[in-house]
């Protein structure tokens, strides 16, 4: 992709995806333009209307709904705000801005949103679960990794005939599993394989949507 810039003023969520195309090695990185970006997510942590203190989204996050990166479309308003919310926390982690004081304090929201409703390893709607997980597990939250696994029951035990799973979005779930090193998410991979291998030939588009759809196709058609 070429390169331009990466912070989008009117859309939190667009900003985000551009991060995570120079992490993943679809856009071309520059340290100036990732470092704008950075600085304006951090700008929005606790803004009055955020999800318990995370990252408020914009007038047209809102307005649109989130686009996920993998495609799904979430219209919701409250989903919106925690979605974006946690992927914002999980952006800047990623990026290693732990130590920053918005990191910190959302942080504090995040260890919350665990205690009203997530230590069963699901929180709010199936969606929403699964960006809650892809945030925890970069944390260094208490429990994690008891956490995670009890998610991933969860997501086992909703497996459908066809490799997918009832409820959860395919992409996105897949995109989470795919990032996780252990023997339960190489078994939910494992579940999805012939799936994946079926689909991979329709996602050959230099496109976002394709690109993140590709990357969690990809890891469960290699999954042994």
């Amino acid at each position: 992709m070429d390169d331009k810039k990466i912070l989008v003023s009117d859309s939190l969520q667009e900003t985000l995806w551009r991060l995570e195309e120079v992490r993943k090695g679809f856009r071309r990185k520059s340290d100036i333009y990732v470092k704008e970006a950075l600085e304006w997510i951090l700008s929005r942590q606790g803004l009055e209307g955020s999800y318990h203190n995370l990252f408020l989204p914009t007038s047209q996050d809102l307005t649109q709904g989130v686009h996920l990166p993998t495609g799904e479309h979430i219209k919701t308003n409250a989903a919106t705000r925690h979605i974006l919310g946690e992927e914002a926390l999980r952006t800047l982690i990623v990026w290693n801005l732990q130590s920053s004081k918005p990191v910190k304090e959302a942080n504090k929201g995040f260890n919350q949103i665990i205690e009203i409703g997530g230590k069963n390893g699901s929180y709010c709607c199936y969606n929403c679960t699964i960006a809650f997980l892809r945030t925890l597990a970069v944390t260094k939250t208490d429990a994690r990794d008891e956490i995670l696994e009890k998610g991933l029951d969860k997501i086992k035990k909703a497996q459908s005939s066809d490799g997918r799973w009832h409820g959860f979005p395919f992409y996105y779930t897949l995109l989470f599993l795919s990032e996780l090193n252990s023997t339960q998410a190489k078994n939910e991979l494992k579940h999805a394989k012939k799936a994946a291998e079926r689909l991979l030939k329709h996602y050959n588009s230099n496109d976002r949507t394709s690109f993140f759809r590709r990357l969690a196709l990809k890891a469960a058609s290699d999954a042994i």
